[in-house]
Formats: structure tokens, sequence, C-alpha cells
């Protein structure tokens, strides 16, 4: 009897540049966060101000970044358009 082989997770297609951040920070921090929650994060909060927030956080030396990352996200108070 073999041994099945790990079954490897598709990444899902990515239609805009929103779908491609919240791609790459749901990836970054190992899927604890939820995809979805991401977008309305960008959705609210718009692309750039997220995208500022992500590369902080990756270029900060915290011991929890999930956390100072929700806590960015919580704390920004301006609002980007498109």
């Amino acid at each position: 009897m073999e041994i099945p082989k790990k079954i490897k997770l598709k990444k899902p297609k990515v239609f805009t540049k929103e779908q491609d951040l919240a791609d790459e920070i749901f990836f970054y921090f190992n899927k604890e966060i939820e995809f979805a929650t991401i977008m309305s994060f960008i959705k609210r909060k718009g692309y750039q101000a997220v995208y500022n927030i992500w590369n902080e956080v990756k270029h900060s030396k915290a011991k929890n970044e999930i956390a100072l990352f929700f806590w960015k996200i919580k704390n920004e108070k301006i609002i980007y358009k498109k």
C-alpha cells in the first residue's frame, strides 16, 4: 500500500490588483488571516493604505507581525480613494 503524496493547494486566480495584494498578504502571514478579511481592509481603507501598512510591518522587527498589522489597520484614520 502506497502512502499518498502531499496534496498541493492551487493558488486562487487573481483578477485585480486589490486581490493580488490580499493574496500576497494572505500567504505572507501563512494563511492566519482570512483572505476575505484582508479584502475588507482593502475596500475600507484603500489599496495604498493597506500596502503601506503591510510594508511597514514586513520591515519591522516585531515579534508578532499579525498583531502589529491589525493594530495599524485599526488605527489608520486616513481613507484613501482610488
